[in-house]
């Protein structure tokens, strides 16, 4: 097997996976957005420690989260999506305000909002018990 073809056979073994990986993150941000709405931060945070399969493996949903942050492929988010994520980071006013176009920018703004979400909850009295 030439050079060529064994990057072609290695990107489509990772093609599956990718698939799994963004499927999984739509469900995330899906879920976040909705949790995001009224729930306390410790709701949030136990949410995205949670654990998730892919594959044959367990990963918490943060880490899913960074592994898309950290993608290096441009890979266009759904716009129902970019819609939903910006709504919610204009309204915690999330600074400074996330492009959010691909999914590595949808993963970022989640990450940030959590922060966010967490500090305003600090800043508000409420604590981790």
């Amino acid at each position: 097997m030439n050079e060529n073809n064994a990057h072609v056979a290695v990107a489509e073994a990772r093609r599956p996976f990718q698939v799994s990986l963004l499927s999984a993150f739509d469900e995330i941000a899906r879920i976040f957005l909705k949790a995001a709405r009224g729930s306390a931060y410790t709701t949030l945070q136990d949410y995205l420690d949670g654990r998730v399969a892919l594959g044959n493996a367990y990963f918490t949903r943060r880490a899913i989260l960074l592994a898309i942050h950290d993608m290096k492929e441009d890979l266009d988010a759904p716009p129902a999506l970019q819609e939903r994520v910006f709504a919610k980071s204009a309204s915690l006013k999330v600074r400074p305000a996330p492009e959010l176009r691909l999914y590595r920018d949808i993963a970022t703004a989640l990450l940030r909002m959590e922060v966010v979400i967490r500090f305003q909850a600090v800043r508000n009295g409420e604590t981790r018990h």
